[in-house]
């Protein structure tokens, strides 16, 4: 089968790299698919690769500084908008609302209210709402 063959050769691009790598390039903000056409090999030769060499965790670390990356670049871009603008301040701002709530969830982040609803209760005042028919 041709996948196969294929499948096998990105396997062994794969085992020739150094790891580094492609968790340098996921820190970086690429994605899968870019570093599948970076490196000329298929998204399932990858997937497989990770799973094979237990390389879950460092792609999950990678991924973890590479979201903070680009959270601080969004600093740097709303703070880049021209002077003369005159949204700048309204990015600024919702910029580093932004940041609080996803970097403290609990002290910024949008408060969910609990809401809890006792269906028994709910059949009784039904109930209770119902008129008696006198069928005679």
């Amino acid at each position: 089968m041709a996948g196969t063959k294929k499948k096998r050769s990105d396997l062994e691009v794969l085992d020739a790299i150094d790891p580094e790598l492609i968790t340098g390039m996921l820190e970086h903000g690429k994605s899968i698919a870019d570093i599948c056409l970076a490196l000329g090999i298929s998204k399932r030769a990858l997937d497989i690769w990770i799973r094979q060499t237990g390389f879950q965790d460092d792609i999950l670390r990678a991924r973890v500084r590479a979201a903070d990356l680009m959270a601080c670049e969004t600093l740097t871009i709303a703070d880049s908008i021209p002077d003369d603008n005159p949204a700048k301040p309204l990015h600024r701002i919702r910029t580093r609302q932004w940041l609080a709530e996803r970097w403290d969830p609990k002290q910024y982040g949008t408060k969910q209210t609990e809401v809890s609803i006792n269906i028994g209760s709910l059949r009784l005042d039904a109930l209770r709402q119902i008129t008696v028919l006198d069928a005679e």
